[in-house]
C-alpha cells in the first residue's frame, strides 16, 4: 500500500531499490497501482520468475516461494526504484 511504500522511502538509500515478490496475483496486481501512484517507478516486471531467466537470475528464493512454486503457483516479481 501506498503507506508502505511511505515508509520504504524514507529509509531506503537515495538510489536503493525494492523488490517485491508474491503468488498472489491480485494482490500483485494492486501492487502494479500503487507503486506509480506512490512515487515510485517499476523498473522490471514478470508474472512468471521462474520463467523469466533474467529475473531469476541471482533469486534467492523464500521458503513460501519454494512452497507455493512447487504446487505450481507461479511467482510474480517486481524491482522498483523511487522517483525523486
Amino acid at each position: 500500500s501506498g503507506k508502505f511504500l511511505h515508509l520504504y522511502a524514507e529509509i531506503l538509500e537515495k538510489d536503493g531499490t525494492l523488490e517485491f515478490k508474491t503468488d498472489n496475483r491480485p494482490l500483485f496486481d494492486f501492487s502494479l497501482q500503487e507503486f506509480p501512484e506512490s512515487h515510485w517507478h517499476i523498473d522490471a516486471c514478470t508474472f512468471d520468475l521462474h520463467h523469466n531467466s533474467e529475473m531469476n537470475q541471482n533469486n534467492i528464493m523464500t521458503e513460501y516461494e519454494e512452497k507455493f512454486s512447487s504446487i505450481g503457483n507461479p511467482i510474480c516479481k517486481l524491482i522498483a526504484s523511487r522517483i525523486i
